[in-house]
């Protein structure tokens, strides 16, 4: 009689763990991508920012460059909490190298033509970006993640 208590008890546990174990198993419909380190330079700022009461959403034009991989430009999000604050325009301004980890994610990446920047030079860091986005129109730019709060100055 004391086993039937305790297989009541036991079958939730075996239930609970088999479902952790299978949400965790990577899907088809998942991103595969995994955070790696990067040094990155905010190029411009894109006009396409969301923000809301649940988490913020900046664009940014950026040239990234990971573990062993050469210079890249690309669309980089920056993702924070709603009570959070963007990167410092200073720091944007002067160009500063920042040290992050960024994941690949395909499915955000944009056509050069789909990328839009706000009139005047006011976001723009480098001047080459426009030209870049001219000349590349047809091109896909990789888009990559990053948590806002991996993001540090990178040491000089």
């Amino acid at each position: 009689m004391t086993l039937k208590p305790m297989r009541w008890t036991v079958l939730p546990v075996l239930l609970g763990i088999t479902a952790t174990l299978t949400a965790a198993r990577p899907t088809p419909f998942t991103n595969q991508s995994k955070p790696m380190k990067a040094q990155v330079r905010i190029l411009a700022v894109s006009s396409s920012s969301h923000q809301s009461f649940a988490g913020n959403q900046d664009v940014y034009l950026a040239d990234v460059s990971t573990k062993g991989t050469e210079h890249q430009f690309v669309k980089l999000v920056d993702q924070y909490p709603g009570f959070g604050l963007p990167i410092r325009q200073d720091l944007l301004h002067h160009e500063q190298v920042f040290d992050m980890e960024v994941t690949r994610e395909p499915e955000c990446d944009a056509a050069a033509t789909d990328i839009f920047l706000r009139p005047g030079d006011s976001v723009l860091y480098d001047a080459s970006v426009r030209d870049t986005l001219t000349t590349h129109a047809a091109d896909a730019i990789p888009c990559y993640k990053t948590l806002h709060q991996t993001i540090k100055l990178a040491k000089k």
